[in-house]
């Protein structure tokens, strides 16, 4: 099991798109949240915090994207994911 090191970050989002139909809600989003810090995501209604805030925590999944939440892959270790924000 890989878990955050004081080298990786630990929110890691390069990429992240997501769409419903043609509406694309999140086109291309990279974040990179450090370890022990404090992240605000600020936006007008509409701009994907709340989709992105879905994609991360595994409640829905991204079109396309690398994301990794405390070193974990979401995409291939959703479990691992769920087990580190529980």
């Amino acid at each position: 099991m890989t878990t955050t090191t004081s080298h990786s970050p630990a929110i890691a989002a390069k990429g992240l798109r997501k769409a419903y139909g043609d509406k694309k809600v999140l086109d291309g989003i990279d974040l990179a949240v450090p370890a022990g810090s404090v992240f605000a995501l600020l936006g007008p209604n509409g701009a994907g915090k709340t989709t992105a805030v879905k994609i991360l925590s595994t409640l829905i999944t991204a079109d396309a994207g690398e994301l990794h939440v405390d070193g974990h892959n979401l995409t291939t270790h959703p479990q691992a994911v769920r087990a580190a924000i529980g």
